[in-house]
């Protein structure tokens, strides 16, 4: 009913129809955790395409196998990828720009991430370009090519200040704007009463030393001037004795007038004050005020057409043209087993995912390169890191296993239904070793089979079988025949195969609690896999259940809204049954939530599924009719 019926006539009023509908969420989004040569260590940084990774983290590097297995992912159909670097033993190019007579380092330039590439990057500082050339400058990024002469510019900063009150501040413009380097002013200028610029922190009462001033002005006419009275106490003090130096000394009609030479001319318009005590060179203060004070009380600065020249100019960086980093950028190397696993307080290593809000696949292909105890390290992590979001891990081996140990090496590192391990490694063609086919971690390439399948047909079909073919590998490490497959398949271990006519595939769909003699109901991974697509879609897509009076009427919107989702799936073909009845069923009444439940502030929702199981074995009976005997 509307809250006031006041006046004859007609209401309207909207009802809430309680249906929200839930939406399910991505299958295939994998994280890639390993070093790579360029990129920020220990940040998760989505990608969607293999030429976003060369731009972000290099390309194919040789001592990278996860460039490799990006490569296969988005090769196979990936198509949304979140790439961990880590690495040790590196460092950033940078800069430091001096400013300020004597020179003073005023600021300091570093490459956005670490590594190498920095090294072939130049920066110029040209004030003469810039709006304001008296307190600004432009800060120019360039590459130099692979000739080793040719520099194209990549960014240009423009109009860059150095007042942190400022709307063009160098650090808050470049580090907000450039994809190449980030800027951080030097200490020195110091603002320490608000919006008076000067060069140090000024401390009162002045000395009898400080009340000479002496300058240049229009950026040609020396001038000299004593500060009459007693020491100024205050910042305000200071400006209104310099003004009315300024007035004294008959220099007021001078400054004034170069007020009319604003054009961009060298000096216009422009007052350049000495140090206070002798012997120092850096300036003092300039403007009080948004353009009052000194600047505003002889008519000049940028509120009057002409050029401010604040104290934040006393620190701009010097004119520098294409210069070299002086300070070299370094790749790094490969990290050892702990640097993988990295910290979840820091949020290092792999544990960096916790800042992604979601991610369903796991692929670390360093494993493979690792010795068994290294790999044991890792992998009980990085099963630990899915369990709790909801996430799939696709094992890679370290090298050397073979039909005899491999099976016996998966069930001793990792019993998980969220995890799957496949066998033998694949071999690519390297582009990096003249094509030469090269063993590499199969798990790049299985997690694009993955996403290919689940967008072909959904998460609930087994990444396997014929239409599994394992795009861009040339061969298997390891041929495997039916009697070898049967060795490995009832333990738990899918293998790659190669068969004529269909090339090398997937022919294996078990988790690594997929052993014949655990009979865990997760035994296949479509399976696990839809329970934790159906997990994570209801976990989002309940959120607003939260604090919701829990009576009848919410349960009735819950069974509604669950109902929907479930029946949207089971016209997918996502569970078994020929009718809704006997693929899902999603309970939540006063059955599941008792009075008791209720007075804890508990709701529980009961949803289950039939799922399909793949057809792993299939068998074809022949037998011969008997010839007709009788008429």
């Amino acid at each position: 009913m509307p809250s006031a019926l006041s006046y004859p006539g007609v209401y309207l009023e909207e009802l809430p129809s309680g249906v929200r509908t839930l939406t399910g969420v991505a299958t295939s989004i994998t994280a890639f955790v390993g070093y790579t040569r360029m990129g920020t260590p220990d940040k998760a940084v989505p990608i969607t395409s293999f030429s976003d990774f060369e731009r972000a983290y290099g390309g194919l590097d040789r001592d990278s196998p996860v460039s490799y297995g990006v490569r296969q992912f988005f090769a196979n159909g990936g198509a949304q990828a979140i790439i961990v670097r880590v690495a040790t033993g590196y460092a950033s190019a940078a800069w430091t720009f001096n400013g300020g007579s004597p020179a003073a380092p005023v600021l300091d330039v570093t490459t956005a991430s670490p590594g190498a590439w920095g090294n072939d990057l130049r920066i110029t500082v040209d004030r003469a370009a810039a709006l304001n050339p008296d307190a600004q400058f432009n800060l120019i990024v360039s590459q130099l090519q692979a000739d080793g002469v040719t520099l194209v510019p990549l960014e240009t900063h423009r109009n860059l200040d150095m007042n942190p009150s400022s709307a063009r501040y160098v650090e808050s413009v470049v580090n907000n704007a450039s994809a190449l380097v980030s800027a951080k002013r030097r200490g020195g200028l110091t603002f320490n009463q608000t919006s008076f610029a000067v060069s140090k922190t000024v401390t009162f009462p002045l000395t009898a030393t400080d009340l000479v001033i002496g300058g240049v002005a229009d950026g040609s006419q020396a001038f000299r001037l004593t500060l009459a009275g007693p020491a100024p106490a205050s910042m305000a003090a200071l400006v209104a004795a310099v003004n009315t130096a300024i007035g004294t000394a008959g220099l007021t009609a001078l400054l004034q007038a170069s007020e009319s030479l604003a054009d961009g001319s060298a000096g216009a318009g422009c007052l350049k004050l000495a140090s206070l005590t002798a012997g120092e060179s850096s300036g003092v203060v300039i403007a009080g005020g948004a353009f009052g004070g000194l600047s505003g009380s002889i008519h000049l600065g940028l509120a009057n057409g002409g050029r401010e020249f604040t104290g934040n100019a006393q620190h701009r960086p010097a004119e520098v043209a294409n210069l070299v980093p002086p300070t070299k950028g370094v790749d790094g190397t490969r990290a050892g087993a702990n640097e993988i696993v990295g910290s979840a307080s820091g949020k290092t290593g792999m544990h960096a995912l916790q800042d992604v809000d979601l991610f369903n696949l796991l692929s670390i292909p360093e494993t493979y390169d690792m010795t068994d105890l290294q790999a044991a390290a890792v992998i009980p992590a990085a099963v630990d890191l899915c369990e709790k979001r909801r996430a799939f891990y696709i094992v890679d081996a370290p090298a050397g296993k073979n039909l005899s140990n491999i099976a016996s090496w998966a069930n001793g590192v990792t019993q998980s239904r969220n995890a799957a391990v496949y066998f033998p490694a694949v071999k690519l063609v390297d582009p990096l070793d003249e094509l030469r086919p090269r063993a590499m971690a199969p798990s790049g390439t299985l997690a694009g089979i993955y996403a290919r399948t689940d967008a072909n047909r959904g998460v609930w079909k087994a990444p396997a079988g014929t239409d599994a073919t394992l795009n861009g590998v040339l061969d298997l490490a390891a041929p495997l025949n039916d009697l070898e497959n049967g060795q490995i398949n009832p333990k738990g271990v899918n293998a790659l195969r190669n068969f004529p006519a269909y090339g090398r595939v997937a022919w294996g769909a078990r988790t690594l609690k997929g052993a014949d003699a655990q009979a865990d109901e997760y035994k296949y991974v479509p399976v696990r896999r839809l329970a934790l697509f159906l997990e994570e879609s209801l976990y989002r897509g309940t959120q607003w259940v939260v604090f919701e009076p829990n009576d009848e009427p919410l349960w009735a919107q819950v069974r509604l809204n669950i109902g929907a989702f479930m029946q949207g799936l089971f016209r997918q073909g996502a569970f078994q049954g020929k009718a809704p009845r006997e693929a899902y069923f999603v309970k939540c009444d006063s059955e599941t939530t008792t009075q008791a439940d209720i007075n804890l502030g508990v709701l529980n929702v009961v949803v289950g599924f039939a799922p399909l199981k793949p057809a792993e074995f299939v068998v074809i009976k022949i037998q011969q009719m008997a010839g007709q005997i009788q008429a």
